[in-house]
């Protein structure tokens, strides 16, 4: 036996297929709200990163050279071109630089950025 449904119960009542519509506005506001809003985020931090970088090794540098010239200014016997001792200043900066540049890497803690994002997820 058949059953029919019955004309008196409503077509309306019936699932519809989501609109088109419906589905760009939450696609858009999905990619406005999840990837968006946090790449803007890290694209700031990028920046601002990059540019605190290119600033501390421009001052770092200009660092470096202002300590070889104190040193061939006040040692100006050793770096004379006829001395022997004329790659003195040099090496002194080198070690100097290779100072700086090992205190730096020491400091970069690459822990943190993951404890942000563990923070995140852990509060969700």
């Amino acid at each position: 036996m058949k059953f029919k449904r019955s004309e008196s119960v409503p077509r309306e009542k019936r699932a519809r297929p989501a609109s088109i519509d419906a589905v760009i506005d939450s696609l858009t506001s999905y990619v406005k709200g999840q990837l968006l809003q946090p790449l803007s985020g890290a694209g700031r931090w990028l920046l601002f990163g990059l540019a605190g970088g290119i600033l501390i090794g421009g001052g770092v540098a200009l660092g470096l050279l202002g300590i070889l010239r104190l040193l061939q200014t006040e040692f100006s016997g050793i770096s004379a071109a006829d001395s022997r001792l004329s790659w003195l200043p040099y090496f002194v900066v080198l070690v100097v630089g290779v100072a700086v540049l090992i205190a730096t890497l020491q400091r970069i803690n690459r822990t943190e950025l993951f404890t942000d994002r563990e923070r995140e997820s852990g509060s969700k």
